[in-house]
């Protein structure tokens, strides 16, 4: 028995798309307790949505069920998946948005949702978050196995990114992956990444939306307040920040996948 199942999509919370979702889980597993991570993905985003699941993984008990509904291409033919990864499973669309478990190859395997006894009765084009995700999810939670629901696959849809990070010449270049709701704005360059420059941090330069920052900081109270400061923060990735304030209104509310740059400097 499965019995927590969290919930992370782009719908979010003011047209009922979510209480949907919900309800029809707890029609066919009741006892089933459901979490929500975020419904405020920006549309579409499959990137920011596979980020977030990335950052919380590690944190839910063995044989959680991670539900993701971001899915921009619904009714098209693209493919519903569950995938087992490590301890837990993840139900959701064939685009990407599960790269995490992806880039660990010898941990996952991956089934196509094709049995449809399994969905609702009447599956709509737009919605297949509430009529194949939800109750696949929620048969899931009531101990239904994986191979129930349709054959193996080995050729999921691997994210590719709207930017490759770029590395060489003593620079790394990454891009905006998230800005939280502080309005700190998250990179896909990593902690580990940026030590492979070889120099110490608070010799680096992060470069922004035109902006330099000097030196990777340790918290955000070492900026003055409304100050621009750069640091790797709960995530364990760069971000860029403003102490007490939002980088990104003081910004500009760079988009999604803005370009940033970190270099050495002998400064």
């Amino acid at each position: 028995m499965r019995s927590t199942i969290t919930l992370t999509t782009d719908f979010g919370t003011r047209d009922g798309y979510v209480g949907a979702i919900k309800g029809v889980i707890r029609s066919i597993a009741p006892d089933a307790r459901l979490l929500d991570i975020s419904h405020d993905i920006g549309h579409g985003r499959v990137r920011q949505a596979s980020f977030l699941l990335d950052n919380i993984l590690e944190f839910f008990p063995a044989g959680t069920i991670h539900l993701v509904v971001v899915d921009p291409t619904v009714g098209s033919a693209r493919r519903a998946l569950i995938v087992e990864y490590r301890d837990c499973l993840l139900v959701g669309p064939d685009n990407g948005v599960f790269e995490t478990a992806y880039r660990d190859s010898d941990a996952w395997n991956c089934y196509e949702i094709s049995e449809s006894s399994f969905m609702l009765p009447n599956v709509s084009d737009s919605f297949h978050g509430r009529d194949i995700f939800a109750p696949v999810a929620a048969h899931l939670a009531v101990g239904v196995a994986p191979v129930e629901f349709g054959q193996p696959l080995e050729d999921p849809v691997r994210q590719s990114g709207p930017r490759k990070k770029i590395f060489g010449d003593g620079r790394i270049v990454g891009s905006v992956i998230h800005s939280d709701r502080f309005g700190n704005l998250i990179t896909d360059i990593t902690a580990e990444e940026l030590d492979t420059l070889g120099s110490a941090r608070s010799n680096l330069r992060i470069s922004l939306c035109g902006k330099i920052i000097r030196g990777v900081s340790s918290h955000y109270a070492q900026a003055g307040p409304g100050k621009l400061i750069a640091l790797v923060g709960g995530t364990g990735r760069l971000e860029v920040a403003v102490n007490l304030n939002s980088a990104a209104d003081v910004l500009g509310t760079p988009s999604l996948d803005a370009e940033v740059t970190v270099y050495e400097t002998s400064e």
